[in-house]
């Protein structure tokens, strides 16, 4: 049984959060959906207990915000946008708030509740908007409290009551400004971290290339698409020829270089959504999207005189740098191990074949 309510709780709290959503969001959202249950209910037990008491004015008003409070769930339910809910709480809960200022709630204990504004605004409204939130709530109720000694209100309070309670309110927001600061600090020095770290994972470190496994998800995407589009996608497999002549000849530095300016060249001759990673050691792989086989026997073409004709002016090094390149289609109908696998087969025919070349297909060759 309580495993059931748990998982109905949870269940409740995440309701809204879209698959997008990152860790802020989905928190903010949980979030809502908790202060809208616990603040709902809350709201229509106090608005009923007025009701048998005859306070007809505070029963209304709780059990409006029991509303307001509710509908901010089924907003974020069935669209997912936890703005509008958040203003809607936020707004409701501070005009309750300022009610419960002026009527002093039951037996005027009103003013115990409104401890509650400042945390609650900071996280929905952020640290900008909550203190501007915040700031607006304090000038007007300081207006109700001391204005012609309070003759505004319904509830009446002492002189020294109205000062520690101004007082004890600040002091709650001031530390609520600063978790708040701290917290929004702190996530965004972990989401920094993260994206680094991501970046590193997806990335090579040598060339800034994307590395083998990102290259493998975008190739499984780019394949998704393709089934679903009857589109076409081609690859091409590269290797720099000789190239352990060029570290043994001129040392590893010289070659780290030299597959630097390598990875600079292909990337600007390629367009912006075409994508080329280092498949390993001097080989690389560029991805052609929406690219037939003649437009990529043609893109591979244009890469090899691009290489060929570069200028590697790398120290002592003065050497032309070529490459063989073996180019393959993708389609629906195989695998991606397997196309990879093609273009591999088309690198070794170039390199058979005297190097500098594009191989496709069975035999032919360029």
């Amino acid at each position: 049984m309580f495993s059931f309510i748990k998982q109905q709780f949870i269940k409740y709290c995440q309701s809204g959060i879209p698959e997008y959503a990152d860790t802020e969001d989905r928190r903010r959202i949980m979030i809502i959906n908790l202060f809208a249950l616990v603040g709902s209910s809350l709201t229509l037990v106090m608005g009923l207990r007025a009701w048998s008491e005859a306070n007809f004015l505070l029963a209304i008003v709780l059990n409006v915000a029991a509303v307001v409070f509710l509908s901010a769930h089924l907003c974020i339910r069935f669209s997912s946008d936890y703005k509008l809910p958040a203003r809607l709480v936020l707004y409701c809960l501070t005009m309750l708030m300022l009610y419960l200022v002026y009527s002093g709630g039951v037996d005027n204990t009103g003013l115990l509740w409104v401890y509650i504004l400042p945390p609650v605004a900071l996280f929905l409204g952020g640290l900008s908007t909550g203190v501007v939130n915040i700031i607006l709530f304090s000038c007007l109720s300081s207006f109700l409290l001391y204005f012609d000694a309070g003759q505004l209100m319904t509830a009446e309070y002492t002189d020294s009551y109205k000062l520690r309670f101004i007082l004890s309110f600040f002091t709650v927001t001031f530390l609520s400004c600063c978790y708040e600061y701290s917290r929004k600090a702190s996530y965004q020095h972990i989401q920094s971290l993260s994206d680094k770290f991501e970046l590193m994972a997806k990335t090579d470190s040598l060339t800034g290339l994307a590395n083998r496994r990102e290259m493998m998800e975008q190739i499984q995407k780019e394949y998704a698409r393709i089934n679903r589009n009857n589109d076409t996608l081609c690859l091409l497999l590269l290797d720099v020829d000789r190239f352990k002549l060029i570290n043994d000849g001129y040392g590893h530095d010289v070659g780290d270089l030299v597959l630097q300016q390598l990875a600079k060249t292909l990337t600007e001759n390629l367009r912006t959504h075409d994508l080329v990673a280092r498949w390993g050691g001097e080989e690389f792989l560029v991805m052609l999207p929406e690219t037939n086989h003649q437009q990529a026997v043609e893109v591979a073409e244009k890469l090899l005189d691009k290489v060929a004709t570069h200028n590697f002016e790398i120290k002592h090094f003065r050497k032309q740098v070529t490459v063989s390149i073996g180019v393959t289609e993708l389609h629906n109908q195989q695998t991606i191990t397997s196309a990879i696998a093609k273009a591999d087969k088309y690198l070794y025919q170039a390199k058979q074949s005297g190097r500098n070349k594009v191989c496709y297909e069975a035999l032919e060759s360029v």
